[in-house]
């Protein structure tokens, strides 16, 4: 079987290109996976915030606050490195922002307190949004994440 220079030139092409998409593929999976990491962690925070608010719990807050800390300062890493921030990340940091400002407010009285819990609610707003994103991001059905900003706008 003869092969053409045609077909010679096709695979080494190919050689050249094959690498770079294999690595392309692994870098999406691998990013697509840690997407869906700090998801489930974001998740979960997001139930304990929940669970907090009903108790008004602000030790239970700053708990979740210093679980969510790491994921928040390694998008900060990434963005300060010049990389992207995730919508993932965007969520952690909105609902540690919200948390922090409930976990405050419900120490205060007065006018803080009114400023501290119109803070949490933009934050819990701004969560909602960023979570619905990072659903889409780590390729899961959106799902319903207005729990926060509801259970703020109860107390």
């Amino acid at each position: 079987m003869m092969q053409t220079s045609r077909t010679m030139s096709f695979r080494k092409k190919w050689l050249a290109f094959g690498p770079a998409v294999l690595a392309l593929m692994i870098g999406s999976v691998a990013e697509a996976q840690s997407a869906n990491d700090v998801r489930q962690k974001v998740s979960a925070a997001e139930a304990a915030v929940l669970q907090a608010v009903s108790r008004r719990d602000s030790a239970l807050l700053r708990k979740t606050v210093n679980d969510l800390a790491p994921l928040i300062e390694n998008g900060l890493k990434r963005k300060k490195a010049g990389g992207q921030v995730s919508s993932c990340d965007l969520a952690a940091h909105s609902l540690g922002f919200a948390a922090t400002s409930l976990a405050q407010a419900i120490t205060q009285r007065g006018e803080p307190r009114k400023l501290l819990m119109s803070d949490a609610r933009e934050a819990a707003a701004d969560f909602s949004r960023d979570m619905a994103a990072c659903d889409v991001q780590a390729g899961q059905k959106t799902g319903n994440h207005a729990g926060v900003e509801r259970a703020l706008r109860a107390l």
